[in-house]
């Protein structure tokens, strides 16, 4: 598949440092909660949801919605998966390998199907989307910016940022933020948000510590 940037340079700037998991984290109590959803293309019979559900935040409060959550299961390549929510924020996908299903780290400009990238979610990237069918290439290169100011992945498990930036025509706002259970609509675009999205999340799924 085509990217826009192949790939983009580790990123070396901003550093920033993110509250700690675990017991000095916010509590689970303090997250609105969410259900276990499925379909007949991603059944929750013998699928167990992730715990805590939706996934900690770094900050209180938390940025943007939680989402109902869907399996985390692997289905075969070319199976079509109906996600509860759109943009996906979980549900089955595609288990190809680094670099087709999770997709590589990096900004694409062509519209890749979610049952590649939902598992780059299930690995604890945060994925910034666009739907932009009048063009919007200055907002684009303001997101390329920001990706290359991004600190190394903070389980520290792989040399680049867990971000993946690519277009979602079918949502209803221009732009959105989402990781595992999460979903912030930006309606105008915002690096700011983007930013207070991936600092509130990051470092938060599944298996967050998969690359």
């Amino acid at each position: 598949m085509r990217k826009f940037l192949v790939p983009l340079a580790p990123a070396l700037g901003i550093i920033f440092t993110l509250a700690a998991c675990g017991s000095s984290g916010p509590s689970a109590s303090a997250v609105p909660s969410v259900k276990f959803v499925g379909n007949s293309t991603c059944a929750t019979a013998g699928a167990t949801p992730y715990s805590p559900s939706p996934p900690r935040v770094n900050t209180m409060p938390p940025v943007g919605q939680a989402i109902n959550e869907m399996p985390h299961m692997h289905v075969e390549q070319g199976m079509k998966v109906t996600y509860d929510h759109n943009p996906p924020t979980s549900g089955c996908h595609y288990n190809l390998g680094y670099g087709t299903a999770p997709i590589q780290t990096g900004a694409y400009d062509r519209e890749i199907p979610a049952e590649f990238w939902v598992h780059n979610l299930e690995h604890g990237y945060i994925a910034v989307l666009y739907n932009c069918p009048s063009g919007c290439s200055t907002e684009f290169q303001k997101l390329r910016t920001w990706y290359k100011g991004l600190p190394k992945d903070p389980e520290g498990l792989v040399p680049y940022p867990k971000v993946i930036i690519l277009p979602w025509s079918t949502m209803t706002v221009p732009f959105a933020a989402v990781s595992w259970d999460w979903y912030d609509p930006i309606p105008n675009f915002s690096i700011a948000e983007v930013q207070r999205f991936y600092a509130n999340h990051a470092g938060h799924a599944p298996e967050a510590r998969a690359v």
